[in-house]
């Protein structure tokens, strides 16, 4: 075949063009939409996600795409929308979710529901952690519709509630319950994923193939309550306390999983000093001496060597009344989160091998669905992934990964559904304000995200020119 005769195919095949005023308008009405998502406080608890689904399906509305909001209780309501395709191929689930952990106006140097601009940021409560996202997936699906791309695969725009509550009898159980017909597809993005922003740019994508499972522990300790001149052998906060001092110490037994070990991979060549010395050392260490190589990189970078246990910390103590007074009982909350297919039971029987102590029990609340292994990644929607962050940021490494915190992805990936998370670009500084004060992302971050994540809808979704 000859070069005009490539070059005719290429333009063949290729998805349709916006032009440079279309992107600009994306972008630009990506910024609007999450100015007014971050005016509509969701924090959770109560959460009141129906008034952000309400904005949302009034959008939607005047570009007459279909969409539904879903309402448990109150006003925990989630929106589903359906931008359609021919059906040559399944669905692809945008999913995103609506409420934000509380703020604390007081802590914060701008209010945090109500965007503000300055020095190339927008500040306000959500913008990082996720309403960006919903903003990004409603403008990319207005502008698909206006466009009248050609899609292969049905769109469906999930903007959930009750996120951020974590635990069981969650609002994603009963939609998926009640309404599961509604969410049924191949392939969904979703948050989750981890991408760099340094120096005004993205250097790495790090997308989320695996994540830990949720799982809150209670310890409670019983005794016999009595006068505090009397010391007692069984006095429950005692008891309690050595056993938390037991697990916040205790360390589970290390797993170098396929998913981190590709991600220890491409860091291990990314990085320098200590932290790549750590990183080739769990690489290369046998089996009798991963613990010890992953002790030594819980040194250099604690959030990668949680990545190869499960790990567990106090977060509640809840004991006695007055201060004369030994109480009857005493319990601790710990919150947990296991490596991917872990078996909570197993978990919780190495817990009480540590303790040592039947006079605390361990309970948990199991979750209704089995654990969920590991994403594959020789995938098209990770390959179109891969394009997407070649063309938008070329000298930036893509690569997967497992997070070591949790997402309703899980949820999905139990039905069947292959879920990846994209999350948008930002700095380290950026990161640490996620649920803390201040709040932000860069203008220039989220119009990148904006273009990189329309770039692998089409690539996944979109048809061929006719």
């Amino acid at each position: 075949m000859n070069r005009r005769a490539v070059l005719a195919l290429c333009l063949l095949c290729a998805p349709p063009a916006w032009g440079r005023d279309n992107l600009e308008r994306f972008k630009r009405e990506t910024r609007e939409h999450l100015k007014a998502l971050i005016r509509i406080d969701t924090s959770n608890p109560p959460g009141n996600e129906l008034e952000a689904a309400r904005y949302l399906k009034g959008v939607l509305d005047k570009e007459k795409i279909p969409s539904v909001i879903r309402v448990s209780t109150g006003t925990r309501a989630s929106l589903i929308a359906r931008l359609k395709g021919t059906g040559a191929k399944p669905p692809l689930i945008l999913m995103c979710h609506t409420d934000v952990v509380p703020a604390d106006p007081k802590e914060w140097a701008t209010p945090p529901f109500e965007p503000v601009e300055k020095d190339g940021y927008l500040y306000g409560r959500g913008s990082a952690d996720i309403k960006c996202m919903c903003a990004v997936e409603l403008a990319l699906l207005t502008h698909l519709a206006r466009a009248k791309t050609r899609l292969e695969r049905d769109l469906i725009f999930f903007a959930e509630a009750d996120e951020e509550s974590g635990g069981t009898d969650r609002h994603i159980e009963w939609l998926l319950k009640n309404h599961g017909s509604d969410l049924e597809a191949a392939y969904a993005i979703n948050e989750g994923g981890n991408t760099i922003w340094s120096d005004g740019r993205v250097s790495e994508i790090r997308v989320q193939a695996a994540e830990k499972e949720y799982l809150d522990l209670t310890l409670t300790v019983r005794g016999q309550a009595g006068h505090s001149s009397v010391p007692r052998a069984d006095n429950p906060i005692s008891i309690l306390a050595k056993a938390v001092d037991r697990l916040s110490e205790h360390r589970t037994k290390a797993d170098l999983q396929p998913v981190t070990r590709g991600f220890f991979e491409t860091q291990a060549e990314l990085s320098q000093g200590e932290l790549r010395a750590a990183l080739r050392g769990v690489l290369e260490a046998e089996p009798a001496e991963l613990d010890a190589a992953s002790r030594r990189l819980e040194r250099a970078q604690p959030e990668f060597s949680a990545m190869l246990r499960d790990t567990l910390s106090p977060t509640i103590l809840q004991a006695g009344y007055k201060s004369n007074v030994i109480p009857a009982e005493a319990k601790a909350v710990f919150n947990a989160r296991l490596l991917p297919g872990r078996d909570p039971r197993a978990f919780i029987a190495d817990l009480a091998l540590a303790v040592a102590n039947p006079a605390v029990e361990i309970r948990f609340d199991p979750s209704a669905r089995p654990p969920v292994a590991a994403m594959p990644v020789d995938t098209p929607l990770f390959d179109a992934v891969e394009a997407a962050g070649r063309e938008s940021a070329p000298s930036a490494r893509v690569m997967p990964f497992m997070a070591a915190w949790s997402t309703d992805s899980q949820e999905l990936r139990a039905r069947g559904v292959l879920v990846y998370g994209l999350d948008p670009p930002l700095s380290p500084e950026d990161g640490e304000r996620v649920h803390g004060k201040d709040e932000r992302i860069s203008l220039a971050a989220l119009d990148w995200y904006a273009g990189f994540l329309r770039s692998v809808v089409i690539k996944i979704a979109a048809g061929k020119k006719r």
